[in-house]
């Protein structure tokens, strides 16, 4: 979908130009399931794989307000994160450093279950190795940078410490780092083609995707769970996967357990060979600032992209979650201008696409995958904190005893499950 604004021409997502019809709509039919998973992004979808996997007897049904690959799922900047709190290691007060390693560890022997899946699917994705160069544009961000390492190595995370004469051997940026952190381990994907073919791969294993249903409401009698659409259908179910991540904001039932916070991106055209080597970017095509407020860029095909969290008076500030916060022109002047103050060079350089997108944060910065107190049947699968790519995707794996019962729980899987709701202080 693309809406023209002046310079900033918005797009649900650079990555899908084209205008998308939802396909199998639920309507106004009644349905009875197994398990009715409400959302469509990475983090449904992979309960949904899972649980179908395991049990293929058992109907299971995706329920997306949109289509598959419109939320955050189709709209993110492609990177394969293989871990939770990868960005924040050196600022958190960890609550167990030996169970933090075991979930680290965890993801990145994972990491092959990912590429497993997207093989069996034959997915045409753009999978790829693209290692982050994380940067430290001032003392205080090079000093936690350099605590941030120990606490890598102590996880067994592959990185690299790169001080100011190092990054320069790597990379001739026209302003000047400090030094930087390279997670060596991360990948990259063009992520709506991957959305994409995971909802092709859940319908040939026979899971039903209903987009441009929205579920309005769900109840849990202890016996089942009854879920209700805009449309006035009423979807009748054994269990339920609640995975809207940053649209649980929508939910009033369940709207405290994330805090919806809005990213903005801007992409330029294609640009040629010498104005793209000007930029600088070298070994590394994909750089993000260090800290909790900071900008990302990548380069892409001939393109840079460059993104932000949106500023607000404090990091919980939640956005509104709906089409005003997507299009704020104000957010896309912003970027710009703050891509002009490091690339003077591209002073007037014709923007491609704008778009913009929630993510579930929450107080931990770690999923909220557990069965709700007060709802048995119902288990949540939320707030990836803008790390869902990878971590989404495997959320079916520790979903699923919850889903399933005791039979199904991986013990490993559940470590790690029960260490992601632990606290911080």
């Amino acid at each position: 979908m693309a809406e023209e604004s002046g310079k900033f021409p918005w797009r649900t997502s650079f990555w899908c130009a084209d205008a998308i019809e939802p396909e199998n709509r639920l309507g106004e039919q009644d349905v009875d399931v197994d398990l009715a998973v409400i959302g469509g992004g990475f983090a449904g979808m992979s309960c949904a794989y899972y649980v179908k996997k395991a049990r293929p007897d058992l109907s299971v049904a995706v329920f997306e307000s949109e289509y598959i690959g419109f939320g955050p799922s189709g709209r993110n900047f492609g990177a394969v994160a293989p871990g939770v709190r990868e960005l924040r290691a050196g600022i958190l007060d960890l609550p167990d450093p030996e169970e933090d390693r075991f979930a680290v560890q965890w993801y990145l022997g994972k990491r092959e279950e990912l590429e497993r899946r997207i093989a069996e699917g034959g997915i045409e994705c753009e999978y790829r190795d693209e290692p982050l160069m994380m940067q430290a544009l001032d003392e205080a961000a090079w000093e936690a940078m350099q605590r941030e390492s120990d606490v890598l190595k102590a996880r067994g995370t592959p990185h690299l410490l790169l001080d100011t004469a190092a990054l320069e051997r790597e990379m001739a940026l026209p302003y000047r780092p400090l030094g930087g952190i390279v997670r060596t381990a991360w990948r990259a994907v063009q992520p709506f083609k991957l959305a994409r073919g995971f909802g092709q791969q859940l319908r040939d294993m026979g899971v039903a995707v209903h987009e441009g249903t929205r579920v309005t409401d769900f109840s849990d009698s202890g016996e089942g769970v009854v879920l209700r659409t805009a449309e006035g259908a009423t979807i009748t179910a054994r269990k339920a996967v609640l995975a809207t991540n940053a649209y649980t904001h929508h939910l009033s039932k369940v709207a405290d357990l994330v805090n919806p916070r809005h990213t903005y991106v801007i992409a330029t055209e294609a640009l040629d060979e010498a104005r793209l080597a000007s930029l600088g970017f070298g070994t590394y095509k994909f750089v993000e600032d260090s800290g909790f407020v900071f900008y990302y860029s990548r380069v892409y095909k001939g393109h840079l992209l460059i993104g932000g969290g949106e500023l607000t008076t404090g990091f919980f500030t939640p956005s509104t979650v709906d089409h005003d916060a997507d299009t704020k022109t104000v957010e896309f002047q912003r970027l710009y201008d703050e891509m002009v103050r490091r690339w003077p060079q591209l002073d007037g350089v014709k923007i491609e696409a704008a778009w913009a997108g929630p993510i579930d944060m929450t107080e931990n910065f770690a999923p909220v995958i557990r069965t709700l107190d007060d709802m048995p049947n119902v288990t949540t699968c939320v707030g990836f904190n803008g790390e869902g790519l990878m971590s989404g995707s495997l959320a079916g794996l520790l979903a699923i005893g919850q889903i399933l019962g005791p039979d199904y729980v991986d013990p490993d899987a559940e470590r790690v499950r029960q260490y992601l709701l632990q606290p911080i202080d």
